[in-house]
């Protein structure tokens, strides 16, 4: 009888045993995958400052740099008055009106606040296309999970009709995917291999790229991050059955006023 409990014992182990395992292998290729993707694309947009040097290039993301430069030295309130007569000659350009002043101000912020004098204002300049490229490949991997997940993946826009010209009433649980399984922290298989693949595509997809590359100091590389964080927080506000997904609704307002 001894001998009998020992070995159904053991049986039961196996397979908690050999799940811990997988999961263990997963986590490390998931984590492995993800540092490869992250690097790979800082890497790529890095090229320009590591050939050339902190420099800001093209014609529009000089001026941005200059008017960033004029926020920094004279404040916001100047800034939002001054009149440029170096640009669009002859008239000048009443800047405060005619431009989005996101970007500026979030290097201003950063060299306040951050950097401090560790960095000088034009090479935060010129890395904030690479800093908020990668950071747009983590969000689009984001919107990814979130769009994979089981509650927001078992159904279809087909399968809702169908059931809408029955009179039929498509709940939540119609929409949830069954075959689904839970890995390290509650993550989900497959969805986070989907978020994986997609940081991987995001941080090398040309029409990104070519707008965050290091010294491309113009707002389509902050713009671009600001909005996939808009989209990601507004999906995560409607996943089912959490109580304070509101919140994620404040938070995509203020992400698209950032915008």
């Amino acid at each position: 009888m001894a001998e009998k409990k020992k070995k159904s014992s053991a049986a039961s182990a196996s397979p908690a045993s050999d799940s811990s395992l997988m999961n263990l292998v997963w986590f490390g290729a998931v984590a492995y995958a993800l540092f490869l993707f992250l690097i790979n694309a800082y890497v790529i947009r890095m090229q320009a400052i590591q050939e050339y040097g902190p420099v800001i290039h093209e014609f529009d993301p000089y001026f941005n740099w200059r008017a960033t430069q004029y926020l920094y030295e004279n404040g916001y309130k100047k800034f939002f008055s001054w009149f440029d007569h170096m640009v669009w000659y002859p008239l000048g350009r009443p800047v405060g009106t005619t431009i989005y002043p996101g970007m500026q101000f979030t290097a201003v912020f950063l060299k306040d606040y951050v950097f401090g004098e560790s960095m000088t204002l034009n090479d935060i300049c010129c890395y904030i296309p690479v800093w908020f490229g990668v950071m747009a490949t983590i969000l689009v991997g984001c919107i990814a999970y979130e769009a994979s997940l089981s509650v927001n993946s078992g159904g279809n826009f087909i399968s809702v009709a169908v059931d809408a010209l029955k009179g039929k009433y498509t709940t939540s649980k119609d929409m949830t995917a069954k075959s689904v399984t839970r890995r390290f922290f509650g993550f989900e298989s497959p969805a986070v291999e989907c978020a994986i693949f997609s940081m991987g595509f995001m941080g090398v997809v040309p029409a990104h790229l070519m707008r965050s590359v290091g010294g491309g100091y113009d707002n389509e590389s902050v713009a671009v991050t600001a909005m996939t964080l808009t989209f990601y927080l507004w999906v995560r506000s409607l996943r089912n059955g959490e109580k304070y997904n509101y919140l994620f609704g404040v938070l995509a307002g203020l992400a698209y006023f950032y915008m």
